[in-house]
């Protein structure tokens, strides 16, 4: 996720209003945070339609919608 303010939270959910992940940036440094595609118990995310919800104090908030594709390993073409 790019662009974003020093400080600022983000929230991932699902379609339906399920709570994927959150995250919580407060790095000047950084204008990016990097999600590895897992929710908050660390199992991978399936593929679907998920909603970021970017929010900044002060100043107010930000809805993307993000579509993912996730694909199977595949173990025999090596």
């Amino acid at each position: 996720i790019t662009n974003l303010p020093p400080k600022c939270d983000i929230n991932i959910y699902t379609v339906n209003g399920i709570l994927i992940r959150s995250f919580s940036k407060d790095d000047a440094s950084t204008t990016y945070i990097d999600w590895d595609l897992k929710n908050r118990y660390l199992t991978p995310i399936s593929s679907g339609l998920y909603v970021i919800h970017v929010k900044v104090d002060g100043v107010g908030e930000r809805i993307i919608k993000w579509f993912g594709m996730m694909r199977p390993i595949d173990l025999d073409s090596f």
